[in-house]
């Protein structure tokens, strides 16, 4: 029974640490996209104030909800049962912004022209 209960115990304090670690990665990732989100809205902002004739209407108002999920975005709240939802909230409207501004083929290139550069000498 004592050789139980020291694997249990060593079981528990490598569960912590694995998962103390894995927190720490995935809180990384988290908040280096949404750090990526709020830094696209904060670029294309200037560049509106260069030429606001570029940013239809649809994006304008695409930008300032994109805006306000980065700005209410729980990031020190690792408990709050929103951030997934707000996460994928985050990546559509992004998405969609992007789309608009004619910008999303550079964020996500399309698998045909990875495949044909790949190709070239």
């Amino acid at each position: 029974m004592l050789r139980l209960e020291s694997c249990c115990r060593d079981g528990r304090k490598a569960g912590v640490i694995e998962g103390r670690e894995l927190g720490l990665q995935k809180g990384w990732e988290i908040g280096q996209e949404v750090g990526f989100y709020a830094g696209c809205v904060q670029m294309w902002r200037q560049l509106q104030q260069r030429d606001p004739a570029a940013f239809p209407h649809r994006a304008d108002k695409g930008m300032t909800t994109l805006e306000t999920l980065t700005q209410t975005f729980p990031l020190t709240d690792p408990k709050d049962e929103r951030m997934q939802s707000m996460m994928e909230d985050m990546r559509g409207k992004f998405k969609a912004v992007a789309a608009m501004l004619g910008v999303l083929e550079d964020y996500f290139p399309s698998q045909k022209s990875s495949a044909a550069e790949s190709l070239a000498f």
